[in-house]
This record gives structure tokens, C-alpha cells and sequence, in this order.
């Protein structure tokens, strides 16, 4: 069954595969560098390997998706090359340890804003709003989020989905996972009735598996941003002053497109990207 995900996820690298992407110009006049990054050269940037559109492995094993891309434009407005982020695959549990460990940077994958976040990491200014979606078998009963009562849901270790349900849904009974990849499998096994997720993960997902179909209620209205290690103002600054060019840009739209099959979902994750983040999803 794994194979079934890899062969989805491989599938989704190629959506749209002449669509062109933003040109990779040089170093961009921006805030400085912290000198510890500046000295190194590179900047060492954790990316989701199992998160189609946002970070998903490619057909030849390399991180691709519309954060990846990012992260890389990040290393040409820092060094004039995409070749100078040093990218690193990480999982919803492992994203904040690897950075509070030092092996990484800035974390671009798919993190959502929290005040439990906030305690331990820092956040740059949120790039990308929505909400969250369960992914159930195409013949499973569940039609909305109270038939899940009773029955089991899997999450991923370190995501917010398994605090929501277990405050908002007690009933649903919880089966956490290391990856999305994992997830999947366990899904297409039966070994759960769902798999909470990112909403344009999973709508994704579903997108190119015909044996699995979306939940349309959606849950965990909320935000993502960059995180950084506390007390780090110079690399802060750095990041929202390279996130604040991509919006005006509009430097995500094309990667949408290049990624994202389905007009639907290409126009709400366009929508996430370039309108204001609602202060409701800022405030978890």
C-alpha cells in the first residue's frame, strides 16, 4: 500500500509540469543576515517530504512542492542562489526539536501558529490561512465530523489535530502517526475510519486516489509562519521582509499551478497565500 502513496505523491510532482516557475534573480536588498548564517553561507531550512502540494518528495527523491520553493527563494534573496538553502526533510514531531537542536534554521513546513508553539519557538508573520480536513475511504459512512464519534481517527505526532479533537471531540478515539506517508497506509488498511489533516494536503491526497475521498467539514481554523529559534530579531526581520516580497510578487500563484492539478483547489490555496490572514486564525 506505501507504494500506492509514493506513486500518488510522484504523481502530483508532475501537475503542470511546464507551468513556469518565478525567476531565481539575485540577492535581494533585505535586512541582514545574522553572521552566523552569513558566515556559513547557506541557510539551513526544514521542508515537509510527505506534504503534497507544500513539501513532497519528487520523482527523483528530492524535496519539491510550493513551500520547497520557498525555502529556495529564500536562499537567493540571502545568498543569490537557491543552491544556498540547505534543505532538510522533517515531520510534524520532529520540525521543532531539529531546530531547538540546531540541525536546522527555519522550519517552512506546513506550521501552524499556537500559543503552545510560542512558548518554545518563535514565529515570523503568518504567510498562509485555512483549515483543516478529515480523509476517509470512498465507502466509509462518515459524511461529517460527528460520525466520527466512537471510531478511530489517526494524526500525526506534533500536529495540532489530536489537541483539537481531544477538546472539541473527545469521542473520537486517536491513533498518532510519525508521517503523512504512514497516515495514508494506515488509512487504505482500515486500521482507522480517518486521517485528520492539513485541508490542501489531504484534498490532494484524495485528488489522485480514487479510493479516498474528503470529508467536506472542515476544523482547526488557523495560520501558518515561518519558525525560528527565540531570540533571533536579525533572522526575524530577514524572513518577514523575504516573505513580504513573495506576497508582492504574488510569487506562490504559478507554483499553485504548477503543483496543483484541480482549478477548485488551485483558487482556494491561491486565496490562502494572497489574502489577509483573518485575526481568528491567528489567535490559538
Amino acid at each position: 500500500m506505501k507504494s500506492t502513496f509514493i506513486n500518488m505523491v510522484s504523481a502530483v510532482s508532475l501537475l503542470g509540469g511546464m507551468a513556469v516557475l518565478p525567476t531565481v534573480s539575485g540577492a535581494q536588498e533585505l535586512p541582514a543576515l545574522p553572521k552566523a548564517i552569513k558566515d556559513a553561507g547557506v541557510i539551513r531550512i526544514g521542508v515537509k517530504c510527505d506534504s503534497p502540494p507544500f513539501g513532497f518528495s519528487g520523482t527523483d527523491g528530492k524535496p519539491v512542492g510550493i513551500e520547497v520553493e520557498m525555502a529556495k527563494q529564500i536562499g537567493v534573496y540571502a545568498f543569490g542562489s537557491a543552491d544556498k538553502t540547505q534543505l532538510t526533510c522533517v515531520t510534524a514531531d520532529s520540525r521543532i526539536p531539529s531546530l531547538n537542536g540546531g540541525k536546522i534554521d527555519a522550519i517552512i513546513a506546513t506550521l501552524g501558529k499556537t500559543r503552545a508553539r510560542a512558548e518554545v519557538i518563535d514565529y515570523t508573520n503568518s504567510y498562509y490561512w485555512g483549515t483543516s480536513n478529515v480523509l476517509v475511504n470512498k465507502d466509509s459512512k462518515v459524511k461529517k465530523l460527528a460520525d466520527l464519534d466512537g471510531k478511530m481517527l489517526i494524526v500525526l505526532k506534533g500536529s495540532t489535530h489530536a489537541r483539537w479533537f481531544t477538546e472539541k471531540q473527545p469521542k473520537v478515539g486517536l491513533m498518532q502517526l510519525n508521517s503523512t506517508a504512514d497516515g495514508v497506509q494506515a488509512l487504505l488498511l482500515g486500521r482507522a475510519e480517518g486521517y485528520a489533516g492539513d485541508g490542501e494536503v489531504v484534498a490532494t491526497i484524495a485528488g489522485n486516489n480514487p479510493q479516498l475521498r474528503l470529508v467536506e467539514e472542515g476544523f482547526d481554523f488557523g495560520a501558518n509562519a515561518i519558525g525560528l529559534r527565540k531570540n533571533e530579531p536579525e533572522l526575524k526581520a530577514f524572513l518577514n521582509a523575504a516573505l513580504a516580497k513573495m506576497r508582492s510578487t504574488k510569487f506562490q500563484s504559478p507554483l499553485v499551478k504548477k503543483f496543483v492539478e484541480n482549478p477548485g483547489l488551485q483558487a482556494k490555496i491561491v486565496s490562502g497565500f494572497e489574502t489577509a490572514v483573518p485575526p481568528e486564525a491567528e489567535d490559538k
